[in-house]
């Protein structure tokens, strides 16, 4: 395997098929080891509470704009837990698999694109699902609410885990959102410039951070500041498997409010603990 075929492959974005474990093993885990090691010296509670031997949904509150880094350190987890051999996949923004070679990295790591039908048929192969129900208007939220759980009533995981019967895992994590600052994000702002019509991103941020110092938008690449990420992974959340509440919205409404109040308990016990952005 070689870096050049991220240039000369193209991949089916909603192939689970297409994730590549010895992509991942030579090249996306030493990587990512490394960042989460070394640069952003991450930690993990709850790793015990992973499946081992069931699929579930992983659900994470979501932080850090375009480059992703608390994803980077969540999937270096994922693998060292789970294994490079077992398939596992997470659902991915329009927005970032548009761009052609991070399209290619994104689709061999398991990234598929967001979409009910992709996540179905990940859980009907078995496999364990990672989705960010907050997205974009999670990921780009301001820096006052770096801490607060708001996944805008996205309820679609909650439809999927009654519908196949699968538990939701709550991640959370402290630090991710302290890798720049975040001054103002505008969903106003972003619909008066046209970007959330052009792109599917919904918010346009105002950002402080290296090496621009001021700018404009969630697309623009950035030197992360090395902020100390902690993660802590809960007990599954077992819905049972209730296709018919999938389909009732007061059903569905009192899971996802079950899940928000519990993974923001988590996160605040995170926050607690944090003596200082960046420095942890």
């Amino acid at each position: 395997m070689q870096l050049a075929d991220l240039f000369v492959h193209d991949v089916d974005v909603s192939d689970p098929g297409a994730r590549d474990p010895e992509f991942i093993r030579e090249i996306a885990l030493p990587f990512f080891d490394a960042l989460r090691i070394h640069y952003f010296r991450a930690e993990i509670d709850g790793a015990d509470n992973v499946p081992r031997d069931r699929p579930f949904i992983a659900v994470a509150n979501h932080n850090g704009g375009p480059l992703l880094p608390d994803c980077w350190v969540l999937v270096s987890y994922w693998w060292s837990l789970l294994g490079v051999e077992r398939p596992a996949y997470a659902m991915v923004h329009d927005a970032a698999l548009r761009i052609p070679l991070l399209r290619t990295f994104l689709v061999k790591m398991g990234g598929l694109r967001a979409s009910r039908e992709n996540a179905a048929k990940v859980l009907r192969l078995g496999a364990p699902l990672l989705i960010y129900p907050g997205g974009e208007l999670d990921c780009l939220k301001s820096f006052w609410r770096r801490h607060t759980i708001d996944f805008h009533g996205r309820a679609g995981f909650v439809q999927l885990a009654l519908e196949h019967g699968v538990p939701i895992l709550p991640v959370v994590d402290v630090g991710g959102h302290e890798v720049y600052v975040t001054l103002f994000s505008s969903q106003r702002l972003a619909r008066w410039t046209g970007m959330s019509r052009w792109t599917r991103v919904k918010t346009l941020p105002v950002n402080l951070g290296l090496p621009w110092g001021v700018w404009l938008s969630g697309f623009l690449p950035y030197l992360p500041l090395p902020a100390k990420f902690v993660y802590r992974v809960g007990p599954p959340i077992e819905l049972g498997h209730d296709p018919d509440a999938a389909c009732d919205a007061r059903a569905v409404r009192h899971a996802y409010d079950r899940v928000s109040r519990i993974m923001q308990e988590m996160l605040d016990g995170l926050a607690a603990r944090r003596r200082l952005p960046v420095f942890g």
